[in-house]
């Protein structure tokens, strides 16, 4: 099969599925080989079935447009429940380690139920589309009072304490007194601040 009949079903399975007009939750996927899905617009490749965890309905019911930006994309069952989780590749050095896809068995084996089914999905073609990220603010004199900073304070003079006391007045403070008992002497001193 080329590329110019494959796009060419894809395009006829997608009119069938806008004339229909059925209310359906999610992405319709549609299968274009026998391990390669169309989500949407996006291509994804049948990596990994365990136990035959993959259902293509089930899938596009659960797929967000959160999880476009990831390369691979796990889903796991649960008590009838499809969870979906993203993961990057390998080799993205700006991912978290344990959002990248070698940290799978780590996450199968703490997050999954025992021995439960599941699927890695992994995407194709194209770049992996980056989320809108907040817009960051430009910190225009974030400060309050810059004005009032930046101008050139004048030279202050240091104050000066009136009552302190200086040297001299110190020394003729000290009142001494002697006294004698027997053949000792001894000088009792008014204690220095």
């Amino acid at each position: 099969m080329t590329n110019q009949e494959t796009q060419q079903e894809v395009q006829t399975t997608q009119e069938q599925a806008t004339e229909e007009k059925v209310e359906y939750k999610g992405e319709v996927v549609t299968q274009i080989e026998e391990n390669k899905y169309q989500v949407g617009s996006r291509q994804y490749e049948l990596v990994a079935n365990h136990r035959d965890g993959f259902d293509a309905q089930k899938f596009g019911e659960r797929y967000s447009d959160v999880l476009a930006k990831y390369d691979y994309i796990v889903g796991d069952w649960g008590y009838e429940q499809l969870r979906l989780k993203g993961f990057f590749d390998e080799n993205n050095k700006k991912a978290l380690p344990e959002q990248r896809i070698d940290t799978l068995e780590d996450y199968v084996y703490e997050y999954c139920n025992f021995g439960c089914a599941y699927f890695v999905v992994k995407r194709i073609g194209g770049k992996r589309e980056k989320m809108q990220n907040r817009k960051n603010k430009k910190h225009k004199n974030n400060q309050a009072f810059v004005e009032e900073k930046r101008e050139v304070i004048a030279h202050k003079k240091k104050p000066t304490i009136k009552s302190r006391k200086t040297s001299e007045n110190h020394k003729q403070e000290k009142h001494t007194i002697s006294h004698v008992e027997g053949k000792r002497n001894f000088v009792v001193r008014k204690r220095e601040d």
